[in-house]
């Protein structure tokens, strides 16, 4: 896929976007870091299908469904584990969820707009990144 200049924009507003949502939940709600990124990925993964037009049965709509499988599979291990390992497996679900992205192809019935995939690949990659860091210290 080659990147145009709205993948590029939809890339980098995306990743700020990603960045400023972890910190947000690290400065503000560091004990529940992985929970909230937990949930954040499965809904991300939920979207692709959530915006799907009609009830037609396609291959793509089967990689969405498997998606979101994925990622309430990698949520529920997570829980399982707790703290940083828990941090640690829900940002490489985020990370798998970027390639997701960009190499997901809606096929018919897609109804996100042609940008969404490039912007949902750069948070993904910064929230990941983000989610990685120690937790904010306490005053």
């Amino acid at each position: 896929m080659a990147l145009r200049a709205t993948d590029v924009v939809a890339i980098a507003v995306g990743a700020a976007s990603g960045w400023a949502v972890e910190e947000l939940a690290r400065t503000r709600f560091p004990n529940v870091r992985a929970q909230l990124g937990a949930a954040g990925l499965v809904t991300a993964a939920a979207v692709y299908p959530a915006a799907r037009r009609g009830r037609r049965v396609s291959l793509a709509a089967a990689r969405e469904i498997g998606s979101v499988a994925a990622a309430t599979g990698v949520a529920m291990k997570a829980r399982e584990r707790g703290g940083t390992p828990a941090r640690a497996l829900i940002a490489a679900g985020w990370a798998a969820h970027a390639l997701f992205d960009a190499r997901h192809d809606s096929g018919p019935g897609g109804g996100l707009p042609r940008w969404y995939p490039a912007l949902c690949a750069g948070y993904d990659l910064a929230f990941a990144a983000a989610l990685l860091r120690p937790g904010a210290a306490r005053a």
